[in-house]
């Protein structure tokens, strides 16, 4: 027996196992990361600051490029003809004024001028309808016992349809001052009757008076470019900062609609949009 185990040999000692690499490598593609991304983020950023500028011009409405006069103003230009309505409360202190006449010139067909006339109730209300929209003459006319005329002028831009509505809709009060400030107009010379004139044309002239809720919708706007172009530039700072396509590419079409001035923001975040596509993707190697 003890001829036999010494006749078995021990197994051999378990030796460590050895890897060797092959040298090869994997590349693989990724759609972040391109330095170029970085370059299109600072465009980005100018166009945000062009859109938050327009935005600020929009909420400063009586100073800056644009002002919602003007906005308005524009937007009438290619309504249809009589497309509006106009209405409002005449007032002579705080108490309404009835029998005043309300005349305006407008545009008509063929650049024409038309002219439409209605009078105010009890309650010193008024409503003129199929009234074309832009800039209009205005004349409050009150007449007298005496064979007086007393006539207040003012420029007023009637609103155009808003959006997808059919008739744009314009309401404004007026003052009519009392017959004292009238007492130091001279009627003119072999005039009948005597026309006694109160004209703010001069005072208007840069200002026509507007409907305080198209000129609220204005200061919205603006309110809305802002706020569109400080989340477009928080998705560009975070995009730089991890190399992400996507936000930059989100950023690009937020900042579009911030309009900018001239369309400048328009122009530059199209740009940065288009250029997100053409920056092929960065190569990433995977040791094996």
């Amino acid at each position: 027996m003890p001829e036999l185990v010494a006749d078995i040999t021990a197994l051999p000692e378990e030796e460590e196992p050895v890897f060797a690499s092959s040298g090869r490598a994997f590349m693989v593609k990724s759609e972040d990361g391109h330095p170029v991304l970085k370059g299109i983020g600072v465009l980005l950023i100018i166009t945000c600051c062009f859109g938050f500028a327009n935005g600020l011009d929009y909420v400063s409405h009586d100073s800056g490029i644009i002002r919602p006069h003007e906005w308005i103003y524009r937007m009438s230009e290619n309504a249809p003809l009589e497309s509006a309505t106009f209405s409002g409360t005449i007032q002579t202190g705080e108490e309404p004024v009835a029998n005043i006449t309300v005349y305006i010139s407008m545009r008509g067909e063929n650049d024409m001028r038309v002219t439409k006339e209605t009078t105010t109730d009890q309650l010193g209300q008024f409503e003129l309808t199929n009234v074309t929209p832009g800039l209009t003459t205005l004349k409050l006319i009150r007449f007298s016992e005496e064979g007086v005329q007393d006539e207040v002028q003012h420029r007023v831009i009637i609103s155009p349809p808003a959006f997808f509505e059919p008739i744009g809709f314009t309401n404004i009060d007026f003052k009519m001052p009392p017959v004292e400030e009238f007492e130091d107009q001279e009627c003119p010379e072999n005039i009948t009757p005597c026309v006694r004139t109160i004209n703010y044309h001069s005072e208007q002239m840069d200002f026509p008076l507007i409907d305080q809720s198209a000129a609220g919708m204005y200061v919205m706007v603006g309110w809305a470019f802002i706020g569109l172009s400080l989340i477009a530039l928080g998705f560009t700072i975070i995009g730089i900062k991890n190399g992400s396509r996507a936000l930059i590419r989100t950023s690009s079409v937020l900042a579009f609609f911030t309009v900018g001035h001239y369309y400048s923001a328009c122009i530059f975040g199209l740009m940065a949009f288009a250029l997100t596509f053409s920056i092929p993707k960065k190569s990433i190697q995977l040791d094996a």
